[in-house]
């Protein structure tokens, strides 16, 4: 072609008889050190372009050497190297990128399967690369992407169509789209909830890229593809954290977490060693916990973080001191607890001593040692407290401040605490319960069809007491601001579809799965409240609010303190109760519940 472009004719003159004979051999010796034969076809990708160009300029190089060794010979014009340069990169790769755009797009089955037939939502950087990933998975056909953006609207990417969401229907019936893949890792959530919502109405697999603060904080990437979860539906548009507050407290330091392998407590370690302290203590005081997060978190070890597991029992005022002086220990994050209401009801004793002493005894070695921070992790139920777990972290509140008031003037350490509702997927919680429930068939249980709770994830709650702690000026009561209530039965709801099934009900007799009511169990509330007394106080963080709130003196509640320990040591339930009630404003023990009969609600 070149000889033929050059000279105007497709008879070759006599003096490029040689490279016709030449070209074809060299060109595959000189390919061959690329690996340009290697590519398998079906996953032949950009980078073929790379290759065919190194070898077939090392090819021209070659002709080129040649035909100036010739020069008593009649030559080859000059000039017919360029269109033999340009014509063979063009013809090799378009050769190969054709072939494979042919299996992809003709081959109906891989490996006698039928291929699965996808849609990706999002047309951006992370779409592309998504398609792009795809499509070296040849069991996998990208049909479309689909974006909000107009100006997109029938333009090709890597050789897929782009389409307006408005079609998103009509494509996945048209296509007979299987799985849809989002790609919106800078969306608002409430974008992502509108468009998963859109979506179930289909009966497709919902998949998604990480969202935004994964991607950045380097913890995923976009192929890291997950199923559409709970939190994808309730959680809330996330706050940037401050930078200045996450590291203030941690960076440089040795950190002890009390509770370090239960849901709130193993959150905290992992965004803890993101922000590089000196020496990390996980305290617990299950072996099977305590070992799970610190397997989880041994690679950590290797950048530099010393990660020490501590076998031990908060209520164990000696250990706890011996641990903060042992390694120094600057700052405290106080997750451990009993939180799990109908459990700490019927042992109220073990409940009580676990939540008011293991906090009284592991605040005291703090201020003994003089560790520089603690941060109590609390909870909405200890405001007006129904259950003698909520009463008992309301005591627990009380002496803490209770201990800042009496040795603020000598004491270096700053004590406060954050109270903030449910966590999205902590263990024990509803959200967990109901994906068992749901992958058994059902029923789904549900206490009452009016209950309603405060919501927040994990990851979210975690990064926020982080941040609150490094607020703190002593005593402090941070409130986390939660959103908006949740009705437990909408989050059953939700939970059921988000599964592929349908709710049963009598309106629906031919769904999948019954939600029943069960009644509410001792010690459960209708509602939580965050705030006890007066109004909250704007901090430099707009999801933390700091709370004024009464608090009884050390020289009188320590009196009380001492009552109840003497309580717990006899085991005498009655009076740990009664304690309770003349100290923590709200709670009236236990009130005889009546019980609703388990009946099928119509959702």
């Amino acid at each position: 072609m070149a000889v033929a472009i050059r000279y105007g004719t497709i008879t070759p003159p006599p003096e490029t008889i040689w490279a016709l004979i030449v070209a074809p051999v060299a060109g595959v010796i000189c390919l061959l050190p690329f690996r340009f034969y290697h590519e398998v076809l079906r996953y032949v990708g950009p980078n073929v372009l790379y290759r065919c160009g190194m070898g077939v300029s090392l090819t021209t190089l070659v002709l080129l050497s040649i035909s100036f060794l010739r020069s008593d010979q009649p030559s080859i014009s000059r000039l017919a190297f360029l269109p033999f340069w340009m014509g063979s990169i063009l013809g090799l790769t378009g050769v190969r990128l054709a072939g494979r755009f042919i299996l992809q797009r003709t081959l109906g089955t891989v490996s006698g399967l039928e291929k699965r037939r996808v849609l990706i939502y999002g047309a951006g950087q992370a779409g592309v690369g998504l398609a792009s990933m795809l499509g070296q998975d040849g069991s996998i056909l990208v049909q479309c992407f689909v974006d909000d953006d107009r100006r997109l609207t029938g333009r090709d990417i890597r050789g897929i169509q782009v389409r307006h969401a408005d079609s998103l229907g009509k494509l996945i019936r048209k296509y007979g789209i299987s799985t849809v893949m989002l790609a919106l890792p800078s969306a608002s959530r409430k974008r992502r909830r509108e468009v998963i919502e859109q979506l179930q109405e289909f009966k497709v697999e919902i998949l998604t890229v990480p969202d935004l603060q994964e991607l950045d904080s380097g913890q995923a990437t976009f192929t890291d593809l997950r199923p559409i979860n709970i939190e994808d539906l309730l959680g809330r548009e996330s706050v940037h954290p401050d930078a200045e507050l996450l590291g203030s407290k941690i960076k440089g330091r040795v950190v002890m977490v009390t509770g370090a392998g239960g849901s709130i407590g193993s959150e905290l370690c992992r965004q803890i060693l993101h922000l590089a302290p000196a020496r990390l203590i996980l305290v617990d005081n299950s072996e099977f916990n305590l070992y799970q997060i610190e397997d989880e978190l041994g690679a950590a070890e290797s950048s530099g973080v010393t990660i020490v597991p501590i076998l031990g029992n908060v209520c164990d005022g000696l250990q706890m001191r011996q641990v903060m002086t042992k390694y120094m220990v600057d700052t405290v994050y106080h997750a451990a607890a009993y939180k799990h209401v109908p459990i700490v009801e019927a042992n109220a004793i073990v409940g009580v001593a676990n939540n008011v002493l293991g906090t009284l005894r592991t605040a005291e070695a703090a201020r003994d040692v003089q560790v520089r921070d603690f941060v109590l992790i609390s909870t909405d139920k200890a405001v007006r407290p129904t259950s003698v777990m909520g009463a008992s972290k309301r005591l627990a509140e009380l002496a803490l401040q209770a201990i800042h008031e009496d040795g603020c003037a000598e004491s270096k350490t700053q004590f406060c605490m954050v109270r903030f509702g449910n966590v999205l997927g902590s263990s024990g919680s509803a959200v967990p319960k109901f994906t068992e429930q749901i992958e058994a068939g059902g029923p789904v249980t549900v206490t009452h069809p009016d209950v309603t709770r405060f919501f927040m994830t994990i990851h979210e709650a975690a990064n926020l007491v982080i941040q609150a702690g490094s607020l703190a000026e002593g005593g402090d009561v941070f409130v986390l601001d939660m959103g908006q209530p949740v009705r437990i039965i909408d989050l059953a709801t939700r939970m059921v579809e988000l599964s592929g099934s349908s709710v049963r009900s009598e309106s629906n007799p031919s769904g999948d799965i019954e939600i029943k009511f069960t009644g509410l169990r001792p010690g459960e509330k209708l509602f939580e409240e965050l705030l006890i007394e007066g109004d909250l106080e704007a901090t430099e963080h707009p999801k933390i609010m700091r709370s004024a709130e009464a608090f009884e003196l050390w020289e009188d509640l320590s009196k009380i303190l001492q009552r109840l320990e003497a309580a717990i040591d006899r085991r005498d339930e009655e009076t740990v109760l009664q304690i309770l009630q003349e100290t923590v404003s709200g709670y009236r023990g236990r009130p005889a519940l009546p019980t609703t009969k388990p009946v099928t609600r119509d959702v």
